[in-house]
C-alpha cells in the first residue's frame, strides 16, 4: 500500500543519496586539492631551507616564516577534506534512519493487515 507518506519517504532517501553521491565527488576533489597544496608547501619550505643559511634552528624558521602562506592554504585544504569526510558520514546516517524508519511503517502496514 503506498501512501504520501511513503512516497516522500523515498524521495527523501533518493535526494540523500543523490547528495551522497555528490559528497563523495567532492571529496575527491578536496583531497586532490590538499595533496597539491602540501606539495606546493614542502617544495616551497625546502627550497627556503635550501636558501637559507646558519644553524638548522635558524634555516627552519626562515623557511616556516617563508612558507606561512603556503602552510595555511595547505592547512585549510586539509581541514576541507576532514569535514567533507564528516558530511558523508552523517548522510551515510541519515540513510540509514530513513531507511529504517521505512522498513519499520512497511512493516507496521503488513501488520495491520493493510499491505499487498
Amino acid at each position: 500500500m503506498t501512501t504520501p507518506e511513503n512516497t516522500r519517504r523515498v524521495l527523501h532517501l533518493a535526494d540523500l543519496s543523490r547528495e551522497l553521491d555528490q559528497a563523495v565527488t567532492d571529496l575527491g576533489r578536496y583531497e586532490a586539492t590538499a595533496v597539491e597544496a602540501e606539495g606546493d608547501y614542502k617544495v616551497a619550505r625546502a627550497h627556503a631551507m635550501k636558501e637559507a643559511s646558519g644553524p638548522m634552528d635558524l634555516r627552519k624558521a626562515e623557511a616556516d616564516i617563508e612558507c606561512d602562506e603556503l602552510f595555511r592554504t595547505w592547512g585549510k585544504a586539509a581541514a576541507l577534506v576532514t569535514m567533507q569526510r564528516a558530511h558523508i558520514r552523517a548522510l551515510h546516517t541519515r540513510i540509514d534512519v530513513g531507511r529504517t524508519i521505512q522498513a519499520t511503517a512497511r512493516a507496521e502496514v503488513n501488520l495491520a493487515g493493510l499491505g499487498t
